[in-house]
């Protein structure tokens, strides 16, 4: 599965916001079978985090745009700025979006959000940018 759109994004957008606002998304990602092995295919090096993505059995990534819309499909296509993380792990869902008056207080509440989740989900792994 991966991201369709509009259509995954209708469910999270409260009257009177608009797909291309700021926000924070968290994406459901579907690990292979055999990440480390899979990073390491498509990397040099396989930083620490690595571990705790192997041991948790829920990948979350999370991140901030100043415009959300532009920026899932950016992430569901793959062709402009992919980010490490889902060059291994193929997008599952959207799990929820943030959405925020302004970029910038959207990208401050990015690492919140991100935190937030980590803590309140034990069987998660939430990866941020």
């Amino acid at each position: 599965m991966s991201l369709t759109l509009p259509e995954d994004i209708e469910p999270h957008l409260p009257e009177g916001v608009e797909w291309d606002q700021p926000g924070v998304y968290a994406l459901y990602l579907q690990k292979p079978d055999n990440v480390r092995d899979r990073w390491e295919q498509e990397f040099d090096s396989t930083p620490d985090f690595v571990d705790m993505l192997e041991s948790k059995p829920i990948t979350v990534y999370v991140g901030a745009a100043s415009n959300v819309m532009s920026r899932l499909e950016d992430h569901r296509d793959g062709e402009v700025r992919k980010v490490a993380l889902l060059r291994v792990c193929d997008i599952e869902g959207l799990r929820n979006v943030w959405w925020f008056d302004s970029a910038d207080k959207a990208f401050e509440q990015e690492w919140s959000l991100a935190t937030l989740m980590q803590q309140e989900y034990d069987d998660y792994y939430v990866h941020q940018r």
